[in-house]
């Protein structure tokens, strides 16, 4: 190394490093061009380098040191980088995909490299991809140019709204000049999306004046100018764009303007121009392409071909934004009317109008359709109602020669029916007499014990029923107790017309008591053998008001010892359940992995049946409702003490029996 020794190349790579951070370009290269010449391998060395040409718009000598400087450092990050932005300049996004997307893996956390690489992807058209990468970008630190290629994102998924709040933020902070004047440009886009074309040609023509227009936004201005009636500044604005070499985008905006003017032949030539470079295939541009030559081939009488594209537009996302994707269902609808498919026509053009109510193209052909439409079907309902009047005719000939056997066929069936109703009423008067006859043979002591007979079996069958769900496991009494009174009653349902309401409360009565005994009672004293009490309740306090405290839930409120609150209640059991994994809830949810022996899947399906069981018994009898679904409650009773979750063991049970020692 001659010249420089290393030290002084060093301080003077991190002198240019401070001279890029202030976008001092010029003198980044004069610093790092010395550092070059003394034959410094550092990686940083084309890095750097690299990126000032760019900056400085000499594109072609920045791609020759960055391409080297990779090929001497490959994989590294930083080169990476530079080189996807630079293929993005030079809108070749695939290959800018390639190499920042290996740099994000390198370096996750980096906005700047998020944030091209967001941009290369929208490129594409995979916008949905590039908003998850920006969102990641803002979680690192991204600033305002990340933001702005957020807007447009937006501005390309069709929310317009949200694209035009951000440009407007970045619009009217102290950023980079540069930034600012991008966001206006992007607001002109969006003034032209919303059908203010001379808003936004005006736009365009104050950035222009103000020496900020980019080449590749010539092409905008000039499509909004057409719109607005500027013909004459339009054509410049083509010429001025051709004179610089202009991109396929600029050659779709061409083209466009070539079908409002009717001039079909040439937005054809525009069209295959940009179809002849790679770039229109990997751009995000599809829709545009298609929608134009559509355009452009049915102006032409080229139907099938036309019908063709516009099909293909109508199947890409941009065809459901508003406004955006208005033009290839009118195109479809002027194919359709000239074939005479009026009502295809029709639905073409309702579709137009949905996406862009102001579309003047739209409305009127759907006026003149619904004219045609009108025509046609008051010829077929003229045409119907003459066959319909002949028809009649004929069908009350018919019905005159027929009409007396009808009556002498209609009287024989209601003689009939009239000798089945009379000998229906003869056989019920006869079950009657007999069953009167049972009940007054039967004397008050055989009444008395069919009653009791029914009673043991009922209290046999409930005692049995309860000994299958539990066996040896022990179940505190009280708890027993409820569930034996809740089956008893069931079993009485099964000889009475016993409303399931009735029952229904008991056992919802039973669950609910089995919460407090199996998991409320037994968390309130493990609050206190950990001396958590204090943690837990401060995890879910909302707000505090002097010496009021609000807590996010009643649950945690039932067990602060200073409100005196009743237990929980079934609801607000399933609630804690249900979100025992979120942060507030840590405890609680620490107290269920401790002190229950169960499978990790066994509390999320354990809390959506309490939820279900709040929602499908608790809450109808709560309200008053006394018809419940008998199906509803049989399903409780069975997976509450008979199988659950694919188990021969019932909730209780499975609880009960899965309790740790103290």
């Amino acid at each position: 190394m001659s010249g420089l020794n290393k030290r002084r190349a060093i301080a003077q790579l991190e002198q240019a490093r401070l001279h890029s951070e202030r976008g001092e370009w010029t003198a980044v290269e004069t610093l790092v061009r010395e550092v070059a010449d003394s034959k410094f391998r550092e990686a940083a060395v084309p890095s750097l380098l690299g990126e000032a040409l760019r900056q400085l718009g000499r594109r072609d000598e920045a791609r020759v040191v960055l391409e080297e400087g990779y090929a001497q450092h490959p994989a590294n990050s930083e080169i990476e980088a530079r080189l996807g932005c630079l293929y993005l300049d030079a809108d070749e996004p695939v290959k800018a995909i390639e190499y920042l997307g290996r740099a994000r893996k390198a370096r996750p956390r980096d906005p700047q490299v998020l944030t091209s690489f967001a941009g290369a992807l929208l490129r594409v058209g995979r916008a949905e991809e590039a908003e998850a990468q920006l969102a990641r970008a803002m979680l690192v630190g991204g600033g305002a140019d990340t933001r702005l290629v957020l807007a447009m994102v937006k501005l390309r998924r069709g929310q317009f709204d949200d694209a035009d709040r951000i440009a407007a933020q970045i619009e009217g902070t102290q950023t980079a000049p540069i930034l600012q004047w991008t966001a206006r440009a992007l607001r002109a886009d969006i003034k032209l999306l919303r059908g203010d074309a001379k808003g936004a040609f005006e736009a365009w023509r104050r950035i222009d004046a103000a020496g900020h227009l980019q080449p590749h936004q010539v092409a905008h201005m000039a499509y909004a100018g057409e719109l607005a009636g500027e013909k004459d500044q339009v054509d410049a604005a083509i010429a001025r764009r051709l004179a610089q070499e202009p991109l396929a985008e600029d050659l779709l905006l061409f083209a466009q303007i070539a079908n409002l003017r009717k001039e079909p032949a040439r937005a054809m030539e525009w069209l295959d121009r940009a179809a002849q470079t790679v770039k229109v295939q990997e751009s995000a541009w599809d829709f545009e392409f298609h929608s134009a030559r559509g355009r452009a081939l049915r102006l032409l009488l080229r139907g099938d071909e036309a019908r063709v594209e516009l099909q293909a537009a109508c199947a890409l996302p941009e065809a459901s934004m508003v406004r955006v994707g208005a033009g290839p269902f009118v195109d479809l609808g002027h194919l359709a009317a000239e074939a005479g498919a009026f009502e295809e026509a029709d639905a073409h053009f309702r579709r137009a109008l949905e996406l862009d109510p102001d579309e003047p193209e739209a409305k009127k052909a759907l006026e003149l359709t619904a004219r045609r439409l009108g025509w046609r079907q008051a010829l077929e309902a003229s045409a119907d109602e003459r066959v319909g009047a002949a028809k009649a005719e004929a069908e009350a000939l018919r019905r005159r020669f027929l009409v007396r056997e009808t009556e002498v066929d209609k009287l024989k069936r209601e003689v009939e029916r009239l000798k089945a109703e009379r000998a229906t009423a003869e056989a019920k008067a006869r079950d009657a007499t007999q069953q009167v006859a049972a009940l007054v043979s039967q004397s008050p002591q055989h009444l008395r014990a069919e009653l009791e007979e029914r009673e043991r079996d009922i209290e046999a069958k409930s005692n049995e029923n309860l000994e299958r769900a539990f066996g040896k496991i022990s179940c505190p009494e009280r708890l027993r107790q409820m569930l034996l009174v809740a089956e008893r009653t069931y079993q009485k349902s099964l000889y009475t017309e016993l409303p399931a309401a009735a029952v229904a409360v008991l056992f919802s009565g039973a669950f609910e008591r089995s919460l407090v005994e199996l998991i409320v009672h037994p968390f309130d004293q493990w609050l206190d053998q950990r001396q958590l009490r204090s943690r837990f309740l401060e995890d879910g306090v909302r707000e505090r008001r002097g010496n009021r405290v609000e807590y996010a839930d009643r649950f945690f409120e039932s067990l602060d010892r200073e409100q005196s609150a009743r237990p929980p209640s079934l609801g607000e059991v399933s609630r804690v359940l249900e979100r025992r994994e979120e942060a507030y809830l840590s405890i609680f949810n620490q107290f269920l992995t401790s002190s229950f022996e169960l499978p990790s899947g066994f509390w999320g399906e354990f809390a959506r049946f309490v939820t279900w069981g709040k929602e499908t018994l608790r809450d109808p009898v709560a309200h008053g409702h006394i018809e419940i679904d008998w199906e509803g409650l049989k399903q409780f009773r069975e997976r509450l003490l008979f199988s659950f979750a694919g188990e021969p063991t019932g909730v209780l049970p499975t609880l009960l029996r899965a309790r740790k020692k103290k």
